[in-house]
C-alpha cells in the first residue's frame, strides 16, 4: 500500500510540543504523526487528506513551518530560495557535515566546498586560525571555531559558513571539556559569527551525528532570521 510521507520542522517549537499541538489535526485528517529528532514525521494513506493536512499546518504556523525529507534538504531548499552559497570548516565531524549536503540532489547550487581541518596545523595554514588562540583556548573553543568559520568564508566565495570543533570521544575529554563538548559557528559574510556550545551524549558516531544536526539547525535559524 502506498503511503504519502514528509517531515515538518516547526521553528521555535520543540518536536514533542509540536506533536501535541498537531495531534487533533492529525486525527481529523487520518494522518500518522511521530516525533523524529528535530522533526515531525508525517504519513498518510490518502493523497487528498495528506495534502489538506499540510495546508492546515501551513495556515496555522505560516513561515515557521518548513517541509522536507530531512533537515539537510530543508536547509538546501532555504539556501536555494535565498540564492545563498554555503561553505563548511570541520574538525570533529571529519567531512560528515559536508556530506549532509553533497548527498542531496541540487547540492551544487548551494554548496561551494569545505575544509576538513582536523589537525591544528591545518587550521592555522588553511583557515588562518591564530596559533596563540589554539595554545591558549584549545582547538575546541569558542575563539577557534569562530576563526574557522571566518577562515572558510575568506577561502571560498560562499555567503555563509558552518564550522564545528568538538571532542567526539571516547578519549580526549577533561573536567573543563568532557567528551561531547562541541562548539559550532554559523557566520554570514560581513557579519560576526554566532557560536553555540553543546554537550552531546553517546558514542563517537552519535556525537558526530548530533553535531551535524545541530549545525544544520543553526544554519536554518540563521537563514530564516
Amino acid at each position: 500500500m502506498k503511503h504519502y510521507k514528509t517531515n515538518i520542522l516547526l521553528l521555535g517549537i520543540d518536536a514533542q510540543s509540536a506533536e501535541i499541538l498537531l495531534k487533533s489535526q492529525a486525527q481529523k485528517f487520518g494522518v500518522e504523526i511521530t516525533e523524529n529528532s528535530h522533526l515531525l514525521s508525517i504519513k498518510a494513506q490518502e493523497s487528498i487528506r495528506f495534502h489538506k493536512f499540510l495546508k492546515e499546518v501551513s495556515a496555522l504556523f505560516g513561515d515557521k513551518a518548513l517541509f522536507g525529507q530531512n533537515l539537510p534538504q530543508i536547509a538546501l531548499k532555504l539556501l536555494q530560495a535565498k540564492k545563498l552559497k554555503l561553505t563548511t570548516a570541520e574538525s570533529c565531524t571529519g567531512g560528515l557535515l559536508a556530506y549532509q549536503f553533497t548527498q542531496l540532489s541540487g547540492a551544487s547550487e548551494i554548496y561551494d566546498g569545505g575544509v576538513i581541518s582536523y589537525a591544528n596545523n591545518i587550521k592555522e595554514a588553511w583557515l588562518n586560525v591564530d596559533s596563540q588562540n589554539l595554545s591558549k583556548f584549545g582547538a575546541v573553543s569558542e575563539m577557534v571555531v569562530g576563526e574557522m568559520s571566518k577562515g572558510a568564508l575568506e577561502l571560498s566565495g560562499a555567503d555563509i559558513a558552518l564550522a564545528a570543533s568538538g571532542i567526539a570521544g571516547p578519549h580526549g575529554g577533561s573536567t573543563q571539556k568532557p567528551v561531547g563538548t562541541t562548539f559550532i559557528s554559523v557566520q554570514q559574510r560581513g557579519q560576526k559569527p554566532k557560536i553555540a556550545r553543546y554537550l552531546f551524549k553517546g558514542n563517537r558516531k552519535s556525537c558526530q551525528k548530533q553535531t551535524c544536526q545541530s549545525a544544520i539547525m543553526m544554519l536554518i535559524r540563521e537563514i530564516i532570521e
